[in-house]
């Protein structure tokens, strides 16, 4: 079942592109990590897609029901959403401020339900019932936000950068508490700059630079596909590369940092006796596996700005 698509969505402020011809896709059951450098455009999207701000042209839907229609009204209430920051009244305890988006939000919950929604994100009621939310934890006021969200009964949680800040404890409870959500059915688009954290969770990733969608993939996909290469380091890189591109059955050479770099599932016994051959001085030779980072660098690289 599709939660949120978006076809050719684009913004534009004083004539700039924030966000261009971005198609996303995101399935119930996903937690789509939604990656890229700080000022890519990740913040810009969700808040179209949020509506806070309208699409310059292009379009989404959210459970199949387009974002221009009046039916998306009513399949909003299904979507929680933090940009940024979560809205909290640090004077206030975690109830109050949960009952406070009752009140915002227009509905009804009992005491019961709201302590059963402060231990769902992980936190421990009695612990915190009297403590006012401007002394918690950066990491437990992201958790009492995704409460917050709850609410409504959302079952497609939009975080922006819900790990910025975060000591190694707020990441490790962040994590937690967004897994055991999606245990329990949510869907999730988490936007961030930080690749490790997302690598964790996610299992589909979107790339997205200088506004424009790179890459859309699942997590599966990505480790299957990091590429494998052979590193070469010798005194003529010139000379050691034409020999390999006339044996002619390597896929891709390329030169880099005054290596020679050669990708895909290459013969390494074949690339070392095509080096003896032509009697070529060679220092190491090195087999090496692409991580996620090193594919997501290579990727900003295509896309113009690496």
């Amino acid at each position: 079942m599709s939660v949120l698509t978006t076809t050719n969505l684009s913004k534009t402020y004083k004539g700039r592109f924030a966000v261009k011809d971005v198609s996303m896709h995101i399935e119930k059951g996903d937690i789509y990590g939604f990656v890229g450098e700080n000022g890519a455009g990740k913040t810009t999207l969700i808040r179209l897609i949020t509506g806070l701000a309208a699409p310059t042209s292009g379009s989404y839907s959210l459970y199949d029901v387009p974002g221009d229609s009046a039916g998306i009204y009513a399949v909003r209430k299904r979507t929680g959403a933090i940009v940024e920051t979560a809205t909290m009244c640090r004077s206030m305890t975690a109830i109050e401020n949960l009952k406070l988006q009752c009140n915002i939000t227009g509905v009804s919950r009992t005491d019961e339900e709201l302590i059963a929604l402060i231990g769902r994100v992980g936190l421990d009621y009695e612990e915190i019932k009297k403590k006012k939310v401007g002394k918690f934890s950066l990491g437990m006021r992201q958790r009492l936000g995704i409460a917050m969200v709850l609410v409504s009964d959302a079952d497609f949680i939009i975080l922006d950068e819900p790990m910025n800040g975060l000591d190694p404890q707020g990441f490790i409870d962040v994590r937690e508490t967004i897994l055991k959500l999606h245990r329990e059915g949510v869907t999730f688009l988490i936007s961030s700059h930080i690749l490790s954290e997302l690598e964790k969770i996610c299992s589909k990733l979107g790339v997205i630079s200088h506004g424009e969608l790179l890459e859309e993939i699942s997590m599966a996909d990505l480790h299957r596909n990091a590429r494998r290469r052979i590193v070469i380091d010798a005194d003529d890189e010139a000379a050691v590369t034409a020999a390999l591109r006339a044996e002619g059955s390597f896929d891709e050479i390329v030169n880099e940092d005054g290596k020679v770099i050669v990708f895909g599932d290459a013969d390494l016994n074949r690339i070392i006796q095509v080096l003896v051959e032509k009697g070529l001085t060679v220092h190491s030779v090195n087999t090496l596996e692409e991580t996620i980072e090193d594919h997501y660098i290579r990727l900003l690289g295509k896309g113009g700005i690496a």
